[in-house]
């Protein structure tokens, strides 16, 4: 069974900030995918059901994002998930706006949420989907619980649909794959 976790915080204040592109990003893909995320348990929302055959749980950590790691850890636990079959969708900074990066493993880079699941995972040894935020001017907190512009929007919708398509991608071939198709 693959483990999608979209990193974001919980609560209409939060919907379509620059953190939330992961939460965003996984409501994309569970609609082609016919898997509502409908369901608590976790200290998560989740929806579970199967696509071409493969089991998948689709998973928004309740705990915010510097605590992503933790609702991560009871599922890992619960379903005894092996880290090859872990994918999280998150934000990224170093990443333009529009953009998305695969990464097979890596280190958190700065992102509390990837900090908080390498810490719980006690592993970088998982799959992501950097979703671009592009860097900002000012103050970094003030940024990433923003909404963008309405110029910048379309791009940061684009890049969370690309995303979704991605990981669907990587569901029907192979995540390198789709870091050969999709980082470009």
């Amino acid at each position: 069974m693959k483990v999608i976790l979209g990193v974001g915080n919980h609560g209409y204040e939060y919907e379509h900030t620059r953190h939330n592109a992961g939460y965003d990003a996984l409501d994309y893909f569970s609609k082609m995918v016919n898997i509502p995320i409908s369901r608590e348990d976790f200290r998560s929302l989740y929806g579970y059901g199967s696509y071409n055959g493969e089991k998948l749980f689709l998973m928004k950590p309740l705990t915010y994002v510097n605590l992503s790691g933790e609702a991560l850890r009871q599922v890992v636990g619960f379903y005894k998930t092996p880290l090859e079959d872990i994918i999280v969708l998150v934000d990224d900074m170093d990443t333009d706006v529009g953009k998305i990066r695969l990464r097979l493993k890596g280190k958190a880079g700065g992102h509390n949420g990837l900090k908080s699941i390498i810490h719980e995972l006690h592993s970088e040894e998982f799959k992501r989907i950097r979703i671009g935020i592009s860097k900002p001017e000012g103050n970094i907190i003030n940024y990433v619980l923003g909404r963008p512009s309405k110029e910048e929007s379309i791009l940061f919708e684009e890049g969370k649909k690309k995303a979704a398509e991605a990981l669907l991608y990587s569901l029907d071939n192979s995540f390198e794959k789709a870091m050969s198709k999709y980082n470009i």
